[in-house]
């Protein structure tokens, strides 16, 4: 069979078809796979399994007292502990990372809180949203989570403590920076006289831009921005509104203590970075930044605890002079 040039062209168009047609549905299961991968990696992140409170013996803690409180919403209830130092006004308020709980470094904490009894501070140290024992349903990296902290600030202001310092350790500290910005009285006097940020991210949507595939698992270039905008519509919130460099002012805080080690592999310390200048910028006299070689993330106390105590209560000192 002689084949012509028109049955020729014939075969060739559909060739072509059948090309673009596979591209098509490849195209189609990649972008289904994308949609499926970060609505599923979105939910996993919202939704981390609790941590339960380490056991402890009975007798390596101070006597505390079971409390609990409403988030700022009133929509949950909030659990946590209430160490109390006889005849003193000054209350630190401990805020724990995504997927802890009020015992930040496990039974480890106990020493912490000891340290800070010991020199006349009242603890509060409680579970956020979804944490512990509190209630809740998500886990939004801070977002929320600063309500819950705002909560925490007016009970302590409730039990008559006037001079609070927040304490948060990676999200957590991320939370208290943002809980602090929005914590007034009536007459625009900050709540809260100093936070204490150990490895915190200054910009929520920045940080999962480029950093959320440590903690998805998932390649960057694909992932990342798919995960994020999923994690924002799920959690019902903008990535955006969850800046802390943003809303930092000299007045509002008073007074921040910035940890952050140059090798941490999951909250690069160029967000410290970002938040010291902004800070220092505004209120140089009030800033603090220590800058650590130590291995992994929020990790300071645990590798070496007589300096970080050290350089904690030295920074307080500045604080509260008297």
């Amino acid at each position: 069979m002689r084949i012509t040039g028109i049955t020729y062209a014939v075969r060739k168009t559909h060739k072509a078809r059948y090309v673009i047609l596979a591209i098509a549905i490849l195209l189609f299961i990649a972008a289904v796979t994308l949609i499926v991968v970060s609505a599923y990696k979105s939910w996993q992140l919202l939704h981390p399994d609790k941590r339960p409170i380490d056991a402890f013996s009975s007798n390596i803690m101070p006597e505390y007292r079971d409390i609990n409180f409403r988030g700022a919403d009133s929509t949950i209830v909030l659990k946590g502990w209430l160490f109390q130092v006889k005849n003193s006004s000054r209350a630190v308020i401990l805020v724990h990372s995504y997927g802890k709980n009020r015992l930040q470094f496990g039974v480890d904490t106990v020493d912490l809180i000891k340290e800070f009894m010991n020199r006349g501070y009242n603890v509060i140290t409680f579970d956020l949203r979804n944490s512990g024992e509190s209630d809740g349903k998500d886990c939004t990296f801070g977002y929320y989570e600063k309500d819950d902290v705002k909560a925490a600030i007016r009970y302590a202001r409730r039990q008559g403590y006037k001079d609070i310092t927040l304490m948060g350790f990676s999200t957590g500290a991320s939370a208290a920076i943002m809980a602090c910005s929005e914590s007034t009285l009536e007459d625009s006097t900050p709540m809260v006289d100093a936070v204490i940020a150990d490895s915190p991210y200054s910009d929520l949507r920045n940080y999962f831009y480029s950093s959320l595939h440590r903690w998805t698992g998932t390649p960057p270039f694909l992932f990342n921005r798919t995960t994020a905008f999923a994690f924002s519509v799920t959690g019902g919130f903008r990535l955006k509104d969850a800046s802390p460099v943003s809303v930092i002012t000299a007045e509002n805080v008073p007074y921040l203590m910035l940890m952050h080690s140059r090798n941490d592999d999951l909250i690069p310390v160029i967000n410290s970075i970002e938040l010291y200048q902004k800070y220092s910028g505004l209120n140089a006299s009030g800033s603090e930044f220590w800058q650590t070689e130590y291995e992994g993330h929020a990790s300071g106390y645990m590798e070496d605890r007589d300096k970080y105590i050290e350089r904690v209560f030295s920074f307080l000192d500045r604080v509260y002079p008297d």
